[in-house]
């Protein structure tokens, strides 16, 4: 009994990040709408670096990782949290929270071809069915756009989904992070990761795109500020240690397959925030999605 409670514990650690994580998503899209996707995606993960460091302090859980761990992550936080999450924050900015949570759904088909391969984690050919209902929902998302705009939305499907891929690329370096150094805690992972977000936006701002904190921040009336910090804590910080926790102990499928149920909570979050009914397109995409999530999590 005690073996299974600890079996099914990453699946909870899995679904309190996927509730973090799509609460934050409503934030980020509205801020990013408001400034832009760099500039949300770099307060975010400034935000985020500090709350790790000041966690860190505070706990005295540092260990000295290995140069190839350190450099595993931080490419991962590059690559994952700057890049990917530039594309997924302008897909979101595109789309919506909870649409572009639904295009995550192809990735417990990704990382189970990865962990598959790279970490001898076992994968079915029925995933293969279930990537059939994540396709349909995507093809249902861009139909709703197509039959109100006459556009398919192209532009933030596409960003869509390099988000995810460069997001599972981040997610197996860390992995691989975690099997190189046994003992490393999600919050030093999530802190070297965040260090190497950081750089590259830093890389960014100095040779590409300027952005102005102090001005922007000043022009935010005081429930947004308290939005976008709180936005930022829920989904770069208490999310991203709670995911690597059940990344580090379960197998990614699986751990994949719970969060995709992100846009359900997403879509709850955006009906509540907008006061605002989802449509029959949403709806029947949701059952799409959730078929897939079903076969997902039934042969994972």
């Amino acid at each position: 009994m005690g073996e299974k409670a600890l079996a099914i514990n990453p699946l909870y650690f899995a679904l309190s990040a996927t509730l973090c994580f799509s609460y934050a998503s409503t934030i980020f899209t509205e801020f990013a709408r408001k400034v832009s996707p760099f500039w949300m995606n770099t307060f975010k993960a400034f935000v985020a670096l500090i709350a790790f460091i000041i966690s860190i302090l505070v706990l005295n859980i540092w260990m000295l990782p290995t140069p190839m761990t350190t450099g595993a992550l931080l490419l991962s936080g590059c690559i994952g949290l700057m890049i990917g999450d530039i594309f997924m924050l302008k897909a979101m900015a595109r789309l919506g929270a909870s649409r572009m949570l639904m295009i995550f759904g192809l990735q417990p088909f990704l990382l189970g071809i990865g962990g598959y391969f790279f970490f001898q984690q076992h994968f079915s050919l029925f995933n293969l069915l279930g990537l059939v209902f994540m396709t349909l929902c995507l093809y249902t998302i861009s139909l709703e756009h197509f039959k109100k705009n006459g556009s398919w939305q192209l532009d933030g499907l596409i960003a869509g989904l390099i988000a995810i891929v460069l997001d599972g690329v981040g997610i197996f370096l860390t992995r691989f992070a975690f099997e190189n150094s046994k003992g490393i805690s999600a919050i030093e992972v999530n802190a070297i990761r965040c260090v190497g977000a950081v750089i590259g936006f830093l890389l960014i701002y100095f040779f590409k795109e300027k952005i102005t904190f102090t001005s922007t921040w000043k022009k935010f009336k005081r429930d947004e500020k308290i939005r976008i910090v709180l936005g930022s804590l829920l989904g770069t910080f208490f999310s991203l240690i709670l995911y690597l926790t059940a990344v580090s102990r379960g197998k990614l499928s699986i751990i994949s397959a719970v969060t995709v149920t992100g846009p359900m909570f997403a879509s709850v979050f955006e009906s509540v925030r907008y006061k605002r009914l989802p449509n029959v397109y949403t709806v029947i995409a949701f059952l799409f999605f959730l078929s897939g999530f079903f076969i997902f999590y039934k042969i994972s």
